[in-house]
């Protein structure tokens, strides 16, 4: 009666916590009440809790303790599969003051019915399984179950395995499979792990040897031997048998051979493995499992076994050398362990089963020593099961998630999500056991996905904050020099060898019931990013960095710029035009969808290759285009972690020393980018990670990736980021989602999102619209610009739903081009290539908006293109909160002006200097100075580049190689007549003097020519200029404002505090740089280097810059801390 009653309440216990809300899913997790402490197992066996252990652990009453978890086995990926949540409790067998409970380690075993062997998969996150004891719930004492009767089959053997593995090195860094032994000196190596094998039988055996090599040319055979006989070979074939376009990313070709074992059989046995030849590489022997018979009886503290004759068979299992201490525990189901009631018959221990499937049992000698698990410690309360439903989960080492939640917080408040912050530990206690595994992230997901069928709110963004590695568990020699504390775990494919391998951040996202079985099918339920960070200061700079785009507090005229950069191709792949096609395809799609943006194409063959086979123009100019603004940059071509393009156009090093402040979304369709899961920072990662620089989010690979393929992908993403309807504009992460639920290809799990997930991608909501021209309204009949005329243009702003923004106040930029041209790449190594762009510029202008109407004035150049086509205006405009884009094609040019001004004289050159405007001719200088001009012309400045000979140029000692086409760095004044500016940063200079001459036209032609001379000494250091404070006196936070006379170069910047008496309290060290007339910015929370808020009082604080290796620039000032 007792018994039913106890089984009555553990039911009632399962249904209430499983079954509770009408899904799969506990309504509250059993983590959150009691106390509870984790153990670890290092192998599958049966393990011993002493009652003495059990009070060391805090339980003052160890009859009361039960066991939960499900150990150490890698988690189902097939959602179809069962699903086991929570911590369930597992049956224990209690002794007079002990209990042994069965506990599953890292390697999981299972009968392959195909193969007809047993076969092993390893946890490829943990070395460990997990399981948790409380006081907390009842006990769950192991029951009992009855014989069958009627066996046919008497079993006195039973079917056993062994295991040779050493997981040593990832000969890919890719991957979930690692390697062990090296035999590429092919010299035979003997394994010990088969040397005795206590009562194995003469019935047959089979075993099973995996190897890899990677051979040039020929074979390499792999051979086993089993006391002087050979049982099996394996024959590698030559890496010419792969595919050519795949061959250079193949690092070896695997071999496994399943032989019989036959003969008689001996308990001591010599197993030696040898290979044949020398000089291959990567010659590695992965694994060799060997099965066998044995004799049924007791082989120490716990002995497990199971027979294949027993299936579909009624059988009576016969123990022999069993006593009175020997149990029979069926371990089948591992949350349902039962001692198996047995008959004992001098020494003979016998049980009957009735016919069913293969099952495992484990013989128990109770008075021989058992392995006592290993206390990890105790465990906070925790209840993700309990958690409401949520926009966005953050899962983030316990280190960072105070800059996580900041991250939250920020999300809470501007966009209105519900956002919650986990550890990765919180996650696998009630979601597998207590062991790390990828799969316990995705469960988690699914849980909010799965109940929002019924709830609503389904999730909709995953962010990883934390960098991973290939090697999740820290066993290969490369990584175990690596923090790997602040890292999440990576989701590697199987195939770990060659092209196919990948890592994918997607698997978060597959939470549909049957997904888990084909990921190159499976449909993203959300969107996933990564930040990938390992340390404090990363994620404090990166928080900052995400949330300050999220403030839009860089808004400009360079959020309408977009640029796509193509490759020539390499040897490899014929230097085909196919990369130069899929970007051109790309940026004509923009033009199309949203002509509001200005294109820029950067196509590889447009340019002159130098002698050495490289693109230093290329170069310079994605340099140009990323220090002046880009909304997104996109890249077609090959790559590696480290470059784009053979030819290297734009590096690692480059990203490293990159300054500019506009922070662009990138789009790298390349190779390897951004495999953030290896032990080295990739390129794509050092752009995500540079503090003030590099880029805000990426689209980008992390292993290698086909052309084809990244086509698609590429295609079908820009039309998600740019979409028409602003309305439904997605975010990062809803664009990312979107796009790979449309392909069905495994390429796609290549490409990650580097970024925040819920981010909004930050082009303008507003549109401006062009209403008249010359006092005439828009209509259906083309405008004519002709050379020398004047025009006028005037427009307005309309909001997002398409009324007119009378509230909208600010600033308008606008551009205007000539015609569009066709125009044909060199053909410096591929066909010659054509396309479409608009190359000559017209007028660049700012002027104001005012109550949401807007008008400016410019005359057009004489060196225009007579086309008679049309061209293209382009306008941006901001104000305090909003911005605003438009695009006008409707007018002509051509033709010339009736009425043209007379204007003789070319421009006014009002001030020009190096660096700062104290500068004076022959002063000295830094080796990159800074080069200003302020220009005005009554007609205007030429910067059409239509024309030969009537560019702005700059030329250092009359050196070809030294001159600089300054046309794309002039700009007109905001509000100004005619008047504009040109900012440009001279390339690295040789020290001594130097003579520079600046020519710019007017756009009737007339030019002005100055001339001056500078001296360029190394290490000069620069000018502080001015210092402050603000606000001083300051209560929660002040900024210091550093203005110095280095513009656009990289500075290194240090801020000191200190109080009345010189003691040190706090201090800063920053890198980038500030843009012409703006000061270096930096924050300070008033607290000391340990965190500390400072009492209120006087303070001094110092700054210090340097730029590369100068003496550095120093001022001192007082601050006023006040009470907050």
């Amino acid at each position: 009666m007792r018994r039913l009653i106890y089984i009555f309440i553990i039911g009632l216990l399962l249904c209430s916590y499983t079954w509770a809300d009408g899904s799969r899913y506990a309504s509250k997790s059993l983590l959150s009440e009691g106390k509870w402490v984790k153990i670890r197992v290092d192998k599958t066996g049966i393990y011993k809790l002493s009652y003495a252990d059990l009070k060391n652990m805090g339980f003052s009453d160890p009859s009361k303790v039960s066991v939960h978890g499900y150990g150490g086995w890698p988690l189902d990926e097939d959602f179809s599969k069962e699903y086991i949540d929570d911590v369930p409790s597992t049956p224990v067998w209690r002794g007079s003051d002990y209990l042994l409970f069965y506990g599953k380690g890292s390697v999981k075993w299972e009968y392959d019915s195909s193969s007809q062997t047993f076969v092993h998969t390893n946890n490829p996150y943990c070395l460990y399984g997990y399981y948790f004891v409380t006081d907390a719930t009842p006990t769950n004492d192991m029951t009992s179950v009855a014989q069958a009767s009627g066996a046919s089959t008497r079993i006195t053997t039973y079917d056993d395995y062994l295991l040779h593995e050493q997981e040593l090195v990832s000969v890919n860094q890719s991957g979930r499979e690692f390697f062990g032994e090296d035999f590429s000196g092919a010299r035979p190596r003997t394994i010990s792990t088969f040397s005795s094998i206590p009562g194995i039988t003469d019935a047959d055996g089979k075993v099973t040897m995996r190897f890899i090599s990677r051979i040039n040319s020929g074979s390499g055979t792999a051979s086993l031997s089993i006391n002087d006989s050979e049982l099996l070979d394996i024959t590698i074939p030559s890496i010419q048998t792969v595919s050519s376009n795949v061959r250079s990313y193949t690092k070896a070709i695997p071999g496994t051979t399943t032989a019989l074992w036959k003969g008689s059989k001996s308990e001591k046995n010599n197993v030696v493995v040898s290979y044949s030849s020398s000089g291959h590489t990567n010659v590695r022997l992965d694994y060799i499992r060997m099965q066998f018979v044995r004799t049924l009886r007791p082989y120490g503290a716990c002995t497990f076994f199971r027979s294949l004759t027993s299936v579909g068979n009624a059988s009576r299992f016969v123990i022999s050398e069993a006593n009175s201490n020997t149990l029979v525990f069926d371990v089948t189901d591992a949350l349902n362990v039962k001692r198996v009631e047995a008959d004992l018959n001098g020494s003979e221990l016998s049980f009957t089963i009735p016919a069913g499937r293969l099952r495992e049992f484990v013989l128990v000698q109770t008075n021989q020593t058992f392995p006592s698990p290993e206390v990890v410690g105790e465990v906070a309360s925790s209840n993700l099961h309990g958690l409401e439903q949520r926009d966005m989960i953050i899962i983030s080492a316990p280190s960072l998630v105070q800059q996580a939640e900041r991250l939250a917080v920020a999300h809470r408040e501007k966009d209105g999500l519900t956002v919650e912050v986990v550890t990765p530990e919180a996650i696998y206690n009630e979601f597998s056991s207590g062991t790390p595994d990828a799969t316990a992230y995705r469960r988690l997901m699914k849980m909010f996905y799965d109940r929002s069928s019924s709830l609503g709110n389904p999730p909709k963004y995953l962010l990883l904050f934390g960098d991973g590695i290939y090697d999740n568990r820290g066993i290969s020699g490369e990584v175990q020099g690596v923090s790997r504390s602040n890292m999440l775990l990576t989701f590697q494919s199987q195939e770990s060898l060659n092209v196919y391998s990948y890592a994918t951040d997607d698997y978060f996202a597959f939470l549909e019931d049957n997904s888990g079985s084909n990921f190159s099918r499976d449909k993203m339920c959300v969107g996933v990013g990564r930040f990938p960070i390992r340390t404090v200061t990363e994620a404090t700079q990166m928080v900052d960095k995400t949330i300050s785009y999220m403030e839009n507090k860089d808004s400009g005229s360079w959020k309408n710029n977009v640029t796509f950069v193509a490759d020539d191709g390499n040897n490899e792949d014929s230097f085909t035009t196919n990369h130069m096609k899929q970007a051109d395809q790309l940026a004509e799609a923009i033009e199309e969808m949203q002509p509001g943006f200005l294109v820029n194409k950067v196509y590889f063959d447009a340019y002159k290759r130098s002698s050495l086979g490289t693109y230093p123009d290329v170069h310079n100019e994605i340099e140009k285009l990323l220090k002046s603004g880009q909304l997104l940059i996109n890249y077609t071509g090959h790559g590696s972690t480290t470059h784009w393009a053979d030819e290297s156009v734009w590096t690692q090093t480059d990203i490293n020393n990159s300054s500019y402040k506009h922070l662009p979304v990138w789009v790298t369709a390349t190779c390897d980018f951004t495999r953030f899961d290896d032990v080295k920072t990739s390129a794509g990662e050092s752009v995500f990670l540079n503090p003030t620089s590099g880029g805000i989010a990426l689209f980008t690979t992390t292993r290698v990736v086909f052309s084809g393929n990244n086509a698609n992908l590429n295609k079908a993403l820009i039309d998600n980021l740019f979409q028409e309807d602003a309305n439904s504009r997605y975010t990062l992460g809803e664009a990312m989602m979107y796009t790979k639920r449309q392909l069905n290809d495994s390429n796609k799990l290549n490409f990650i999102l580097i970024g925040d997930p819920a981010l909004k991608f930050a082009y303008p909501e507003y549109k401006a619209r062009v209403t008249a021209v010359n006092g005439e309204a828009v209509s259906d009949e083309p405008f004519e610009f002709k050379a020398l005329s004047r025009i006028t243009v005037e427009g307005e702003i309309l909001n997002p739903s398409g009324s007119f923004a009378a509230d909208f106040t600010g600033v308008l930029s606008s551009t205007i081009f000539d015609s569009q041209s066709s125009i044909t790449t060199l053909g410096n190594s591929s066909e010659k290539f054509t396309y479409l762009d608009y190359p000559n510029t017209i007028y660049i202008g700012r002027d104001s908006v005012r109550n949401g109407k807007f008008s400016f004035t410019f005359m057009v150049p004489k060196d225009i293109s007579y086309s008679n086509k049309k061209g293209k205006l382009n306008l941006y405009a901001s104000s305090e909160t909003k911005e605003a884009q438009g695009s006008f094609f409707d007018f002509i040019v051509g033709g010339t002006s009736d009425t043209a001004e007379t204007d003789t004289i070319g421009p006014e050159i009002r001030q020009i200097y190096l660096n700062d405007s104290s500068f004076v001719s022959g002063d000295k200088v830094n080796t990159t100075p800074y080069f200003v001009a302020k220009l005005w012309d009554k007609s205007g400045v030429n910067i059409t580049g239509s024309s030969v000979g009537h560019d702005m140029m700059l030329t250092i000692d009359s050196m070809p190689s030294m001159s600089y086409n300054l046309n794309s760095y002039y700009a007109l004044l905001p509000d100004s007549e005619n008047e504009g500016l040109v900012q440009f940063s001279i390339p690295e200079l040789e020290p001594g003097m130097h003579t520079a001459e600046f020519k710019v036209w007017d756009i009737l032609n007339n030019s002005t020519t100055y001339t001056f001379t500078f001296e360029v000494a190394e290490g000069l250091k620069p000018n502080l200029i001015e210092m402050y404070a603000t606000p001083n006196p300051a209560r929660d936070q002040v900024e210091f404002f550093l203005h110095h006379n280095r513009p656009e170069s990289n500075l290194k910047v240090t801020v000191m505090v200190y109080d009345m008496t010189g003691k040190f309290l706090w201090s800063t060290e920053k890198s980038g740089s500030s843009e012409l007339f703006k000061a270096y910015i930096v924050t300070w929370n008033l607290t000391d280097n340990g965190g500390r808020r400072l009492r209120p009082g006087v303070y001094l604080y110092r700054a210090a810059i340097s730029t590369n290796n100068s003496k550095e620039a120093t001022k001192a000032n007082k601050l006023i801390i006040l009470a907050q």
